[in-house]
């Protein structure tokens, strides 16, 4: 009986744990498909320590950096089950932004979290929505990738990076450097904050890279969530 109710309890715990994890550690960005085509294909992934298929309606934009001009990029979608998939974008710049929206997830009484609004769970301790926004350097060959381009949310590399060699990043929100950003490697590991001038470290290894950061945001008089966050991933490839 005894261990049947530590069981309960380590199993509650670990579903809770879950349910967090579903509402606010996930992020989104890109990588290369394999397929052989003549313009280069990106699939535009979803998850935390693995990928998840999502709904379309989640992803609320995408666009590329072509020539110095933002241009709004149509996704195709490889639909799985119950409507969810992937999205996949063909990309002739050298930067992707991508803008996902997972919804509404409050954390009820018992600390599990679930996919409904301030109003459908009146109980709740909170309700959130979390953002979660990308940015993909794929190129640096024209100081693109060195600069700012009015993103509400932005991280900017200060310099090209050099695996092993720590990297200056901008962090940027409406085009204005903020303290005490962090900058690291996900919700759950190791990260550096942002300094008074928006400035964080982040060391880059072989291969492709991501650098998480995180924005909260209190909400006021909004019927659905009190709090909105915008977890942010900048990713590249690094030698």
């Amino acid at each position: 009986m005894e261990f049947s109710l530590k069981f309960t309890k380590v199993a509650t715990i670990v579903i809770s744990l879950l349910g967090a994890t579903v509402a606010q550690a996930h992020n989104v960005w890109i990588e290369r498909s394999t397929e052989n085509t003549k313009i280069p294909h990106y699939l535009i992934k979803f998850g935390h320590e693995t990928t998840e298929p999502y709904s379309l309606s989640k992803l609320t934009s995408v666009s590329q950096l072509f020539h110095g001009k933002i241009r709004t990029l149509s996704p195709a979608f490889n639909k799985m089950d119950n409507n969810k998939g992937e999205a996949i974008i063909a990309v002739e710049g050298n930067i992707v932004f991508i803008e996902f929206n997972n919804g509404i997830w409050s954390k009820l009484p018992s600390g599990k979290y679930v996919e409904k609004t301030k109003k459908e769970a009146p109980d709740a301790e909170f309700s959130i929505n979390p953002m979660k926004v990308g940015k993909a350097i794929l190129s640096w060959d024209d100081g693109e990738a060195l600069k700012a381009h009015q993103q509400a949310y932005e991280l900017v590399p200060q310099s090209e990076p050099v695996a092993g060699k720590p990297l200056a990043i901008l962090v940027l929100k409406n085009g204005k450097p903020v303290k005490g950003i962090k900058v690291g490697l996900g919700e759950d590991k190791p990260f550096n904050l942002t300094n008074e001038q928006g400035i964080a470290y982040f060391t880059p290894t072989v291969g492709f890279n991501k650098v998480w950061a995180e924005f909260e945001e209190k909400v006021a008089d909004n019927p659905d969530y009190t709090d909105r966050s915008y977890e942010y991933m900048l990713t590249f490839e690094a030698r």
